[in-house]
């Protein structure tokens, strides 16, 4: 069996397989929530206030004139 063969059979699979998924999801139609468990939005929680942003204790640290440590010019 040739490569182009193969590849057309594949892609016909393919396309039966979501045209199947397609027509069983067309057949059972929408999922809805039950009657009894619908979001009240006069119970929304209010949301929490994020903490304010606390500066870093660890001190930064700048080397200068290393002399090029690791590295080499030239």
């Amino acid at each position: 069996m040739n490569t182009p063969t193969r590849l057309g059979g594949f892609a016909l699979a393919l396309a039966v397989v979501f045209g199947a998924a397609y027509g069983v999801g067309q057949l059972t139609g929408p999922v809805t929530p039950p009657a009894g468990t619908r979001h009240d939005p006069a119970h929304t929680p209010q949301p929490v206030p994020s903490p304010e942003p606390t500066t870093d204790p660890t001190p930064s640290v700048t080397v200068t004139g290393t002399g090029g440590a690791g590295h080499t010019h030239g």
